[in-house]
């Protein structure tokens, strides 16, 4: 290691040999001729880049430790270093350049504004295709503006179609959370990581982020949800007996979604889920999703709470309520939740009156809470997610239901609200029906 005859790969590679299997440190000076060179980054990057074929964390570990063992500018060294591997390791390696690329990106423009005067690589060109999808929208605009540079200076980057992902999405909940799942069945002849099926499945909300990511490869197909064509519905069970019917949708509109959390998740943190982090090539790689106006226009523009909408008698809004709460899609909205912690004391047996009298108190109870606005904005999203959902399920009629209850929110207080009202009363039924069963 200290012959200088030697080469430097040899050199290099000797160094974290001696110091991971005998456990000897490697004294500077014996490497001290090769300060200049990115050879130790580069067997570093190899190392982790196989490793990783076997074990996503690793590369995980990889881009987490890579700046604080690193000098200079780390993105651009990541991404030359890229180039440096074989053609068969730029995909599954470009996952710790991607990260840093966008990790740069969340600080400021310059790394990839550079890429667009010409010192990116293909392999660069990748990193900020990719970061695109991911980061918030400034940074995300400077990516394409950038990725526009380099298809003028000859320098293309065509993103892949999303061929053989499928894309999964569970009814909402009241708080407009629900679980998107990316499913990629395995293939015949695949390699490394794609020799098996694998699946990202994410807690989204279009308003507030990312809550939860998990992710899983080299998966059998039986270990997988069943293929299902679009509007069609696979039952997937779960531990707490709950199972949940979740619904094969177009690709695109999971990911479609999944932008709009990752644009709320930026408003509020710095950080990605580490799964997400990890799996997230099997929808990132992809040109921006595509959605039908029909699906877009549930979600597009803010309540405009100075314009009331056409008017309902209070008994055609009560059926229009119990109408919609009779889908099984809207079963999850039906079960207890913190609205009941508003009273701290329930009696364990309390008859039907009882019930609808608390319920009356609860909801009077809101019209002074302090995060009332919070609730509002919470069923709006939920309720546009239940539409969309609604309406790729084919359910037209009912998918018509929700979209009218987000305008008609801020009209109506808790006290005068038919939805929540039986909301809050099916939850104190289901609770009731728990406590006497035990």
């Amino acid at each position: 290691m200290g012959d200088r005859r030697n080469g430097a790969q040899e050199r290099i590679t000797a160094a974290p040999l001696l110091e991971g299997f005998v456990g000897e440190p490697v004294p500077a000076a014996l490497l001290s001729d090769l300060s200049q060179s990115n050879e130790v980054a580069f067997q570093s990057l190899a190392r982790a880049v196989g490793d990783g074929k076997f074990n996503r964390h690793i590369l995980l570990e990889y881009a987490v430790q890579m700046p604080l063992r690193l000098r200079g500018d780390i993105a651009y060294l990541v991404m030359d270093l890229l180039d440096r591997l074989p053609e068969s390791d730029r995909a599954g390696a470009s996952a710790p350049g991607r990260w840093t690329t966008a990790r740069r990106l969340r600080r400021g423009a310059r790394p990839v504004e550079a890429l667009g005067a010409g010192r990116g690589r293909p392999a660069g060109a990748g990193c900020a295709a990719h970061a695109a999808f991911r980061v918030a929208a400034r940074a995300a605009s400077v990516a394409e503006r950038s990725l526009r540079k380099l298809r003028f200076s000859g320098l293309r980057y065509e993103p892949p179609e999303p061929h053989g992902i499928r894309c999964l999405i569970s009814p909402a909940d009241m708080g407009g959370f629900q679980s998107i799942w990316f499913v990629r069945m395995p293939s015949a002849g695949g390699a490394g990581q794609n020799a098996g099926g694998a699946l990202l499945g994410l807690i989204a909300n279009g308003r507030t982020g990312l809550a939860h990511a998990f992710g899983r490869e080299r998966m059998a197909a039986e270990e997988l949800p069943p293929l299902r064509a679009a509007g069609e519905t696979v039952d997937i069970p779960a531990r707490d007996g709950h199972g949940a019917a979740m619904l094969e949708v177009p690709v695109d509109f999971g990911r479609w979604r999944v932008q709009a959390a990752l644009a709320a998740h930026w408003r509020t943190s710095s950080e990605l889920p580490d799964e997400f982090r990890l799996y997230c090539d099997l929808i990132a790689r992809s040109a921006a999703p595509e959605v039908s106006p029909e699906l877009a226009a549930i979600f597009a523009g803010e309540l405009d709470e100075d314009v009331a909408p056409q008017t309902q008698s209070a008994h055609d809004l009560q059926t229009d309520a119990a109408s919609l709460l009779s889908h099984p899609a809207m079963a999850g909205w039906l079960r207890p939740h913190g609205l009941f912690t508003l009273r701290q004391e329930r009696p364990p047996r309390m008859s039907a009156a009882a019930r609808a009298a608390l319920a009356r108190t609860i909801l009077a109870e809101l019209e002074e809470h302090p995060e009332k606005e919070l609730l509002r904005q919470a069923m709006a999203e939920g309720l546009r997610s239940q539409a969309a959902w609604l309406l790729i399920a084919d359910s037209r009629e009912q998918s018509d239901r929700p979209c009218g209850w987000p305008a008609l929110l801020p009209h109506l207080p808790p006290s005068g609200n038919p939805l929540l009202a039986l909301i809050v009363e099916a939850g104190l039924n289901t609770s009731q029906a728990s406590d006497d069963a035990g």
